[in-house]
Protein backbone atom coordinates (compact mmCIF):
# COMPACT_ATOMS: atom_id res chain seq x y z
CA UNK A 1 0.00 0.00 0.00
CA UNK A 2 1.42 3.66 -0.86
CA UNK A 3 2.45 5.94 2.37
CA UNK A 4 0.57 8.52 2.43
CA UNK A 5 1.94 12.27 2.02
CA UNK A 6 -0.72 13.69 4.10
CA UNK A 7 1.76 15.20 6.80
CA UNK A 8 4.57 14.56 4.54
CA UNK A 9 7.02 17.70 3.39
CA UNK A 10 8.84 17.66 0.10
CA UNK A 11 12.92 17.09 0.37
CA UNK A 12 14.61 20.48 1.46
CA UNK A 13 11.78 22.55 3.03
CA UNK A 14 10.51 23.16 6.56
CA UNK A 15 8.27 24.40 8.65
CA UNK A 16 8.68 27.38 11.27
CA UNK A 17 7.25 26.71 14.62
CA UNK A 18 6.12 30.18 16.33
CA UNK A 19 9.50 30.94 18.22
CA UNK A 20 11.59 30.23 15.82
CA UNK A 21 9.72 31.99 13.11
CA UNK A 22 9.48 35.12 15.90
CA UNK A 23 13.37 34.58 15.77
CA UNK A 24 13.61 34.34 12.19
CA UNK A 25 11.82 37.44 11.85
CA UNK A 26 13.58 39.47 14.11
CA UNK A 27 16.86 38.65 11.97
CA UNK A 28 15.49 39.82 9.03
CA UNK A 29 14.38 43.09 10.37
CA UNK A 30 17.58 43.63 12.08
CA UNK A 31 19.01 42.63 8.46
CA UNK A 32 16.78 44.87 7.02
CA UNK A 33 17.98 48.40 9.30
CA UNK A 34 21.38 47.84 8.59
CA UNK A 35 20.92 47.87 5.20
CA UNK A 36 18.86 50.72 5.54
CA UNK A 37 21.35 52.66 7.45
CA UNK A 38 23.85 52.24 4.32
CA UNK A 39 21.22 54.04 2.19
CA UNK A 40 19.88 50.51 0.71
CA UNK A 41 15.85 50.82 -0.12
CA UNK A 42 13.97 47.58 0.01
CA UNK A 43 12.51 46.47 -3.25
CA UNK A 44 9.76 43.16 -4.14
CA UNK A 45 9.74 41.23 -7.51
CA UNK A 46 7.90 38.31 -8.01
CA UNK A 47 7.92 34.94 -6.69
CA UNK A 48 8.20 33.42 -10.09
CA UNK A 49 9.36 34.98 -13.71
CA UNK A 50 9.59 33.79 -16.80
CA UNK A 51 12.69 31.12 -16.99
CA UNK A 52 14.72 33.31 -19.51
CA UNK A 53 15.04 35.85 -16.53
CA UNK A 54 17.11 33.19 -15.50
CA UNK A 55 19.01 31.17 -18.07
CA UNK A 56 21.59 33.96 -18.49
CA UNK A 57 22.76 34.04 -14.62
CA UNK A 58 22.63 30.61 -12.97
CA UNK A 59 24.86 28.20 -13.90
CA UNK A 60 23.19 24.66 -15.01
CA UNK A 61 19.49 26.68 -14.49
CA UNK A 62 17.99 24.36 -16.47
CA UNK A 63 18.24 21.79 -13.52
CA UNK A 64 18.45 24.08 -10.65
CA UNK A 65 14.85 25.68 -10.94
CA UNK A 66 11.64 24.63 -10.31
CA UNK A 67 9.38 25.48 -13.51
CA UNK A 68 5.93 25.07 -14.70
CA UNK A 69 4.34 26.44 -17.76
CA UNK A 70 1.40 28.82 -17.55
CA UNK A 71 -2.10 28.73 -19.18
CA UNK A 72 -0.46 30.72 -22.38
CA UNK A 73 2.41 28.05 -23.20
CA UNK A 74 5.43 30.33 -21.49
CA UNK A 75 7.99 28.88 -19.05
CA UNK A 76 7.87 30.16 -15.94
CA UNK A 77 10.37 29.34 -13.03
CA UNK A 78 10.41 29.62 -8.83
CA UNK A 79 13.50 32.12 -8.44
CA UNK A 80 16.72 30.69 -7.84
CA UNK A 81 17.82 33.88 -7.38
CA UNK A 82 17.68 37.68 -6.81
CA UNK A 83 19.73 39.58 -8.67
CA UNK A 84 18.38 38.47 -11.88
CA UNK A 85 15.10 39.93 -10.80
CA UNK A 86 16.54 43.30 -9.81
CA UNK A 87 18.86 43.36 -12.76
CA UNK A 88 15.18 43.47 -15.12
CA UNK A 89 13.91 46.19 -13.04
CA UNK A 90 17.18 48.18 -13.02
CA UNK A 91 16.77 47.65 -17.09
CA UNK A 92 13.02 48.62 -17.26
CA UNK A 93 10.64 49.93 -14.35
CA UNK A 94 13.69 52.15 -12.86
CA UNK A 95 15.58 52.91 -16.25
CA UNK A 96 15.52 56.62 -15.95
CA UNK A 97 16.24 56.56 -11.87
CA UNK A 98 20.19 58.21 -11.57
CA UNK A 99 22.65 55.26 -11.01
CA UNK A 100 23.94 54.43 -8.84
CA UNK A 101 20.77 52.20 -7.65
CA UNK A 102 20.81 51.19 -3.73
CA UNK A 103 18.60 48.47 -3.83
CA UNK A 104 18.24 45.81 -0.83
CA UNK A 105 15.65 42.44 -0.24
CA UNK A 106 14.76 39.79 1.87
CA UNK A 107 13.04 37.29 -0.40
CA UNK A 108 12.73 33.05 -0.30
CA UNK A 109 14.48 31.71 -2.88
CA UNK A 110 14.00 28.37 -4.35
CA UNK A 111 16.59 25.96 -5.88
CA UNK A 112 16.66 21.87 -6.76
CA UNK A 113 19.44 20.46 -4.70
CA UNK A 114 21.40 17.10 -4.78
CA UNK A 115 20.17 15.43 -1.22
CA UNK A 116 22.67 17.07 0.81
CA UNK A 117 22.69 17.89 4.25
CA UNK A 118 22.09 21.78 4.86
CA UNK A 119 21.02 22.43 1.30
CA UNK A 120 17.56 23.19 1.16
CA UNK A 121 15.48 23.55 -1.87
CA UNK A 122 13.66 26.63 -0.50
CA UNK A 123 15.57 29.34 1.75
CA UNK A 124 15.21 33.00 2.51
CA UNK A 125 18.21 35.54 1.72
CA UNK A 126 18.62 38.87 2.69
CA UNK A 127 20.62 41.14 0.22
CA UNK A 128 21.94 44.38 -1.50
CA UNK A 129 22.71 45.35 -5.30
CA UNK A 130 24.58 48.22 -5.44
CA UNK A 131 24.10 49.38 -9.58
CA UNK A 132 25.91 51.68 -11.50
CA UNK A 133 29.42 51.64 -9.11
CA UNK A 134 32.61 50.09 -10.90
CA UNK A 135 34.78 51.52 -8.14
CA UNK A 136 36.68 49.65 -5.52
CA UNK A 137 34.74 51.75 -3.39
CA UNK A 138 31.15 50.15 -4.04
CA UNK A 139 33.82 47.07 -3.99
CA UNK A 140 34.23 47.36 -0.40
CA UNK A 141 31.07 48.83 0.38
CA UNK A 142 29.46 45.14 0.08
CA UNK A 143 32.30 43.85 2.16
CA UNK A 144 32.09 46.62 5.16
CA UNK A 145 28.05 46.31 4.61
CA UNK A 146 28.43 42.27 5.23
CA UNK A 147 31.08 42.50 8.15
CA UNK A 148 28.86 45.32 10.06
CA UNK A 149 25.54 43.75 9.20
CA UNK A 150 26.77 40.68 11.12
CA UNK A 151 27.97 41.99 13.41
CA UNK A 152 25.25 43.92 14.28
CA UNK A 153 22.84 40.72 14.54
CA UNK A 154 25.36 38.84 17.19
CA UNK A 155 27.79 37.07 14.55
CA UNK A 156 31.26 36.14 16.48
CA UNK A 157 33.90 34.80 14.70
CA UNK A 158 32.96 35.12 11.25
CA UNK A 159 35.53 35.23 8.52
CA UNK A 160 35.57 36.93 5.06
CA UNK A 161 37.38 35.28 2.17
CA UNK A 162 37.93 37.81 -0.81
CA UNK A 163 38.59 36.70 -3.74
CA UNK A 164 38.74 38.36 -7.62
CA UNK A 165 37.30 36.42 -10.73
CA UNK A 166 39.35 37.93 -13.25
CA UNK A 167 42.99 37.00 -11.49
CA UNK A 168 41.63 32.86 -12.15
CA UNK A 169 40.45 33.74 -15.59
CA UNK A 170 43.54 35.79 -16.42
CA UNK A 171 45.95 33.03 -14.93
CA UNK A 172 43.89 29.64 -16.72
CA UNK A 173 43.85 31.62 -19.92
CA UNK A 174 47.61 32.28 -19.79
CA UNK A 175 48.67 28.68 -18.85
CA UNK A 176 45.92 26.69 -20.03
CA UNK A 177 45.04 26.36 -23.49
CA UNK A 178 42.31 24.04 -23.65
CA UNK A 179 39.00 25.74 -22.72
CA UNK A 180 37.26 22.69 -21.89
CA UNK A 181 40.10 21.94 -19.25
CA UNK A 182 39.97 25.59 -18.54
CA UNK A 183 35.87 25.08 -17.58
CA UNK A 184 36.60 21.86 -15.76
CA UNK A 185 39.12 23.52 -13.69
CA UNK A 186 36.75 26.48 -12.83
CA UNK A 187 34.04 24.15 -12.69
CA UNK A 188 36.02 22.41 -9.34
CA UNK A 189 37.16 25.85 -7.81
CA UNK A 190 33.77 26.79 -7.54
CA UNK A 191 32.84 23.31 -5.88
CA UNK A 192 35.50 24.02 -3.69
CA UNK A 193 36.59 20.51 -4.47
CA UNK A 194 40.57 21.16 -4.30
CA UNK A 195 41.14 17.15 -4.82
CA UNK A 196 39.80 17.29 -7.91
CA UNK A 197 41.27 20.78 -8.95
CA UNK A 198 44.73 18.93 -8.26
CA UNK A 199 43.94 15.62 -9.87
CA UNK A 200 43.02 17.97 -13.23
CA UNK A 201 46.12 20.15 -12.88
CA UNK A 202 47.98 16.47 -12.65
CA UNK A 203 46.24 15.08 -15.28
CA UNK A 204 46.19 17.69 -18.13
CA UNK A 205 48.96 19.94 -17.80
CA UNK A 206 52.71 19.45 -17.22
CA UNK A 207 55.60 21.53 -16.50
CA UNK A 208 55.60 24.55 -15.68
CA UNK A 209 52.14 25.18 -15.62
CA UNK A 210 51.72 22.63 -13.41
CA UNK A 211 53.26 24.03 -10.34
CA UNK A 212 51.75 27.29 -11.21
CA UNK A 213 48.62 26.63 -11.19
CA UNK A 214 49.03 23.83 -8.06
CA UNK A 215 49.43 26.74 -6.14
CA UNK A 216 46.38 28.83 -6.63
CA UNK A 217 44.44 26.98 -3.61
CA UNK A 218 47.30 28.13 -1.45
CA UNK A 219 47.23 31.97 -2.15
CA UNK A 220 45.35 33.14 0.91
CA UNK A 221 46.39 35.32 3.40
CA UNK A 222 46.64 39.01 4.19
CA UNK A 223 47.45 41.82 1.70
CA UNK A 224 50.63 40.00 1.31
CA UNK A 225 49.17 37.32 -0.55
CA UNK A 226 48.93 39.47 -3.58
CA UNK A 227 52.05 40.51 -4.18
CA UNK A 228 53.31 36.64 -3.94
CA UNK A 229 50.75 36.30 -7.07
CA UNK A 230 51.69 38.68 -8.97
CA UNK A 231 55.21 36.57 -9.03
CA UNK A 232 53.08 33.75 -10.87
CA UNK A 233 51.72 35.31 -13.61
CA UNK A 234 52.20 38.09 -16.33
CA UNK A 235 48.42 38.26 -18.30
CA UNK A 236 47.26 41.80 -18.13
CA UNK A 237 43.87 40.54 -16.71
CA UNK A 238 45.25 38.81 -14.01
CA UNK A 239 47.78 41.92 -12.96
CA UNK A 240 44.41 44.28 -13.13
CA UNK A 241 42.97 42.02 -10.66
CA UNK A 242 45.40 41.69 -8.50
CA UNK A 243 45.79 45.31 -8.76
CA UNK A 244 41.57 45.71 -7.99
CA UNK A 245 42.11 43.69 -4.96
CA UNK A 246 45.22 46.00 -3.76
CA UNK A 247 42.52 49.10 -4.13
CA UNK A 248 39.60 47.38 -2.05
CA UNK A 249 41.74 46.61 0.44
CA UNK A 250 42.81 49.52 1.04
CA UNK A 251 39.34 51.37 1.22
CA UNK A 252 38.72 48.03 3.62
CA UNK A 253 41.29 49.43 5.98
CA UNK A 254 39.61 52.83 6.37
CA UNK A 255 36.56 51.06 6.83
CA UNK A 256 37.89 49.44 9.16
CA UNK A 257 36.99 45.68 8.84
CA UNK A 258 40.50 43.94 7.38
CA UNK A 259 40.59 42.29 10.93
CA UNK A 260 37.44 40.29 9.35
CA UNK A 261 38.79 39.71 6.41
CA UNK A 262 41.51 37.61 4.01
CA UNK A 263 42.02 37.32 0.58
CA UNK A 264 41.77 33.96 -0.99
CA UNK A 265 42.83 34.36 -5.02
CA UNK A 266 40.97 30.39 -5.25
CA UNK A 267 37.85 31.59 -4.44
CA UNK A 268 35.11 31.05 -7.34
CA UNK A 269 31.50 31.49 -6.47
CA UNK A 270 28.95 28.89 -7.97
CA UNK A 271 27.18 31.89 -10.17
CA UNK A 272 28.36 32.39 -13.62
CA UNK A 273 27.08 36.20 -13.97
CA UNK A 274 30.31 37.39 -11.54
CA UNK A 275 32.99 39.05 -13.20
CA UNK A 276 35.68 40.97 -10.64
CA UNK A 277 35.77 40.91 -6.78
CA UNK A 278 34.13 38.09 -4.88
CA UNK A 279 33.73 37.21 -1.24
CA UNK A 280 32.27 34.73 1.15
CA UNK A 281 31.65 35.02 4.52
CA UNK A 282 32.10 31.80 7.16
CA UNK A 283 31.31 31.54 10.88
CA UNK A 284 32.51 28.36 13.54
CA UNK A 285 30.78 25.48 13.74
CA UNK A 286 28.81 26.22 10.49
CA UNK A 287 29.98 24.28 7.41
CA UNK A 288 28.54 26.55 4.66
CA UNK A 289 29.01 30.30 3.36
CA UNK A 290 26.50 32.92 5.46
CA UNK A 291 26.92 35.71 3.12
CA UNK A 292 28.76 35.75 -0.31
CA UNK A 293 28.93 37.75 -3.33
CA UNK A 294 30.57 40.03 -5.56
CA UNK A 295 30.41 42.14 -8.90
CA UNK A 296 28.78 41.38 -12.02
CA UNK A 297 29.19 44.28 -14.14
CA UNK A 298 27.91 42.56 -17.13
CA UNK A 299 24.39 41.61 -16.10
CA UNK A 300 22.22 44.57 -16.23
CA UNK A 301 23.61 45.23 -19.69
CA UNK A 302 21.93 41.70 -21.19
CA UNK A 303 18.76 42.98 -19.89
CA UNK A 304 19.48 46.27 -21.74
CA UNK A 305 21.13 48.88 -19.53
CA UNK A 306 24.53 49.18 -19.29
CA UNK A 307 25.48 49.75 -15.76
CA UNK A 308 28.02 48.10 -13.69
CA UNK A 309 27.17 46.54 -10.30
CA UNK A 310 27.54 44.51 -7.34
CA UNK A 311 25.92 42.49 -4.60
CA UNK A 312 25.76 40.22 -1.89
CA UNK A 313 23.20 37.60 0.36
CA UNK A 314 23.19 36.80 3.82
CA UNK A 315 21.54 33.25 4.13
CA UNK A 316 18.51 33.81 6.85
CA UNK A 317 18.87 30.03 8.36
CA UNK A 318 22.28 30.02 8.31
CA UNK A 319 22.70 32.54 10.86
CA UNK A 320 19.24 31.72 12.28
CA UNK A 321 20.92 28.85 13.28
CA UNK A 322 24.02 30.27 14.63
CA UNK A 323 22.22 32.33 16.77
CA UNK A 324 19.68 29.94 18.24
CA UNK A 325 22.49 27.95 19.01
CA UNK A 326 24.56 31.11 20.67
CA UNK A 327 21.21 31.84 22.50
CA UNK A 328 21.03 35.27 21.51
CA UNK A 329 17.17 35.13 21.54
CA UNK A 330 15.71 35.97 25.39
CA UNK A 331 12.16 33.77 25.44
CA UNK A 332 9.18 36.41 24.95
CA UNK A 333 6.76 36.94 27.42
CA UNK A 334 3.45 36.38 26.78
CA UNK A 335 0.17 36.54 29.41
CA UNK A 336 -3.07 34.48 29.03
CA UNK A 337 -5.58 36.81 30.64
CA UNK A 338 -8.76 34.34 31.59
CA UNK A 339 -11.93 36.19 32.84
CA UNK A 340 -15.70 34.93 33.68
CA UNK A 341 -18.43 36.53 31.82
CA UNK A 342 -19.18 39.15 34.81
CA UNK A 343 -15.29 40.30 34.11
CA UNK A 344 -15.54 40.72 30.39
CA UNK A 345 -15.56 44.22 29.81
CA UNK A 346 -12.66 44.74 32.96
CA UNK A 347 -10.78 42.15 31.26
CA UNK A 348 -11.33 43.15 27.74
CA UNK A 349 -10.00 46.67 28.53
CA UNK A 350 -7.04 45.47 30.46
CA UNK A 351 -5.99 43.19 27.80
CA UNK A 352 -6.24 46.40 25.50
CA UNK A 353 -4.20 48.17 28.46
CA UNK A 354 -1.44 45.79 28.40
CA UNK A 355 -1.27 45.80 24.39
CA UNK A 356 -0.62 49.61 24.73
CA UNK A 357 2.23 48.95 26.92
CA UNK A 358 3.66 46.17 24.24
CA UNK A 359 2.77 43.20 26.62
CA UNK A 360 1.33 40.41 23.72
CA UNK A 361 -1.90 39.13 25.73
CA UNK A 362 -4.56 36.37 25.06
CA UNK A 363 -7.79 36.70 26.82
CA UNK A 364 -9.80 33.72 26.59
CA UNK A 365 -13.57 33.56 28.75
CA UNK A 366 -13.36 30.30 30.99
CA UNK A 367 -16.49 29.44 33.62
CA UNK A 368 -13.92 28.68 36.62
CA UNK A 369 -10.69 31.45 35.96
CA UNK A 370 -9.65 29.21 39.03
CA UNK A 371 -9.12 25.73 36.76
CA UNK A 372 -8.24 27.99 34.04
CA UNK A 373 -6.02 26.14 30.83
CA UNK A 374 -2.09 27.10 30.33
CA UNK A 375 -0.25 27.95 27.54
CA UNK A 376 3.22 27.18 27.01
CA UNK A 377 4.75 29.95 27.55
CA UNK A 378 2.75 32.35 28.41
CA UNK A 379 2.38 33.26 32.06
CA UNK A 380 -1.34 32.88 33.03
CA UNK A 381 -3.32 35.86 34.54
CA UNK A 382 -7.09 34.99 36.23
CA UNK A 383 -9.14 37.76 36.60
CA UNK A 384 -12.32 37.05 39.23
CA UNK A 385 -14.56 39.68 40.96
CA UNK A 386 -12.25 40.42 43.87
CA UNK A 387 -9.01 39.32 42.78
CA UNK A 388 -6.19 39.23 40.25
CA UNK A 389 -4.13 35.68 40.26
CA UNK A 390 -0.93 35.49 38.52
CA UNK A 391 0.46 31.60 38.12
CA UNK A 392 -0.92 28.89 40.84
CA UNK A 393 -1.64 30.36 44.06
CA UNK A 394 -0.20 34.66 43.78
CA UNK A 395 -3.17 36.55 44.67
CA UNK A 396 -3.49 40.43 44.44
CA UNK A 397 -6.98 42.07 45.75
CA UNK A 398 -7.97 44.80 43.99
CA UNK A 399 -11.72 46.28 45.00
CA UNK A 400 -13.86 45.28 42.33
CA UNK A 401 -15.64 48.82 43.11
CA UNK A 402 -14.15 52.04 40.91
CA UNK A 403 -10.40 50.23 40.20
CA UNK A 404 -8.54 51.83 37.64
CA UNK A 405 -6.90 50.06 34.71
CA UNK A 406 -3.75 51.45 36.17
CA UNK A 407 -4.03 50.28 39.30
CA UNK A 408 -5.24 46.63 37.92
CA UNK A 409 -1.59 47.37 36.22
CA UNK A 410 0.30 47.79 39.42
CA UNK A 411 -1.37 44.71 40.98
CA UNK A 412 -0.67 42.73 37.92
CA UNK A 413 3.22 44.01 38.10
CA UNK A 414 3.89 43.10 41.96
CA UNK A 415 1.81 39.57 41.56
CA UNK A 416 4.48 38.90 38.40
CA UNK A 417 7.40 40.36 39.75
CA UNK A 418 6.74 38.10 43.07
CA UNK A 419 6.24 34.93 40.94
CA UNK A 420 9.40 35.94 38.83
CA UNK A 421 11.21 36.11 42.40
CA UNK A 422 11.83 39.22 42.30
CA UNK A 423 12.56 40.72 39.10
CA UNK A 424 10.09 41.84 36.21
CA UNK A 425 11.50 41.86 32.39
Amino acid sequence: MKKSLLFEKPQGVRDFLPDTAADKRQIEREISESFASWGYREIITPMFEYMDTFRMGIRGAEDRVFKFVERSGKTVALRPDMTAPIARVAASLLKHSALPLRLSYTANIFRQQEAVAGRDTEFTQSGVELIGDPSPDGDAEMVALAASTLQTIGIEGFRIALGQVGFLHGVLEEQVADSSVREKLLAALADKDYVAFEQLVVKETVEPTRSTLLQIPKLRGGVEVLAEAGQLTGSELALQALQNLAEIWHVLQIHGVTDYVQIDLSLLLGLNYYTGAVFEGYAPMMGFPICGGGRYDELVEKFGRQAPATGFIIGIERVLEILERNGKFAPKQRVLLCYTLPEREQALRFAGFLRDRKIPVSALLVSDPKHGPTVEGSVTCNVSADRLTIGEGQEGYTDREGISLEDLYQVFRNQLRNQQGGSEE
